[in-house]
């Protein structure tokens, strides 16, 4: 039986690498100078990418973590420093971030789906989830979870336009820097528990 209680806490753990809220902004930025049929499309087209990425590295990331020769500890401490900057850019963003102006036609995987919806730190994620997942009952309850984040990002991202209207600037800014906060706790979280790894790692070697 599935245990929906962790695969909501890890569904929100994605949710909060994938930063729909912090990315909203940028990705309204990219298409705002596009009618809005084709604006929701073009989202709606990218947002599809975003999901086979995810299952790619999902059921690819453990294959891919042996090729390399990285260690679950690794994959541990790398994804949670790369949060940790990740969030530490979200508490304290820039002040001025250039002004985004692609054409259609470069619209497609970069940058949208790559690297600003799914980057680096979401792929690390989302392959420690798959590195540690052995049974079909975890793999059940790990992909559920994809689907919940993915589902929850793709909501936001299509009603950012309105929300940010709602929100505000300053609504939108505390919004990131409440959830890079959150962010910070996790990659911590992260780091500690690749240490604990890698010196278990070390002990049975």
């Amino acid at each position: 039986m599935l245990d929906w209680n962790h695969i909501i806490a890890s569904a929100g753990t994605l949710f909060l690498v994938l930063d729909p809220p912090g990315n909203a902004p940028l990705v309204q930025s990219l298409l705002q100078h596009l009618p809005p049929e084709q604006r929701r499309r073009i989202l709606l087209r990218e947002l599809c990418f975003v999901l086979v990425l995810m299952l790619f590295f999902f059921f690819m990331g453990k294959g891919l973590l042996g090729w390399l020769g990285i260690s679950a500890g690794s994959l541990n401490l790398s994804g949670g420093i790369m949060l940790f900057i990740i969030a530490v850019g979200m508490v304290f963003p820039t002040r001025n971030s250039p002004h985004l102006n692609i054409s259609n036609s470069g619209l497609f995987i970069v940058p949208v789906t790559v690297p600003l919806i799914i980057g680096p730190a979401a792929i690390s994620v989302i392959m420690m989830k798959a590195a540690f997942c052995t049974t079909l009952t975890q793999k059940l309850e790990c992909l559920a979870s994809l689907a919940l984040a993915w589902g929850a990002t793709a909501v936001l991202l299509c009603l950012s336009g309105k929300i940010l209207s709602l929100l505000g600037e300053k609504g939108t800014l505390a919004l990131t820097r409440l959830m890079g906060t959150l962010l910070i706790l996790l990659a911590v979280q992260m780091v500690l528990n690749g240490i604990t790894v890698y010196i278990t790692e070390l002990s049975h070697g």
